[in-house]
C-alpha cells in the first residue's frame, strides 16, 4: 500500500513537472498551428502577405499558448492595433474575443517563433 502511495505522489509530481515545462496539453505538435501553419491555413497566409510588402518593417510570427488555447500572433512594433493581429485558431482575433491585450501577454507561454523578418 505504502509503495502504491508513493508511486501515485511521483506520478503526480512528473505530470505537473512536465506541464509547467511546456510538456502539458497545450502541446505545439498537437494543436491547431502544427507543421506549417503558415502555408497551410488559408486567413494565416493572408495575414502573412499583408505583412510581407515592401517597408512593413519587422516581423515576428509567434504561437502562443493562453488558457489552454493556443495563438498565433503577428508582432510589428508600427502596429497601433496590435490586439487586432493575435488569433485563436478560427482565425478570430483577441480583440473581437474580447480577450484583454496585457492579460493575454501577462499569462501566455510562448510555444514557438514561425518567422522573424524584416519586409
Amino acid at each position: 500500500m505504502r509503495k502504491r502511495i508513493l508511486l501515485a505522489a511521483f506520478l503526480l509530481t512528473l505530470i505537473s513537472t512536465a506541464q509547467q515545462c511546456g510538456i502539458g496539453p497545450d502541446r505545439l505538435r498537437d494543436g491547431c498551428f502544427a507543421g506549417s501553419p503558415l502555408e497551410t491555413i488559408p486567413w494565416a497566409k493572408d495575414q502573412l502577405a499583408g505583412f510581407q510588402q515592401p517597408k512593413s518593417g519587422p516581423l515576428r510570427v509567434v504561437v502562443y499558448s493562453y488558457r489552454n488555447e493556443q495563438f498565433l500572433a503577428f508582432v510589428n512594433p508600427i502596429l497601433s492595433s496590435p490586439m487586432s493581429y493575435i488569433f485563436d485558431c478560427s482565425g478570430t482575433s483577441i480583440a473581437q474575443r474580447n480577450i484583454n491585450y496585457n492579460n493575454f501577454y501577462d499569462e501566455a507561454k510562448k510555444l514557438k517563433v514561425l518567422l522573424e523578418g524584416t519586409y
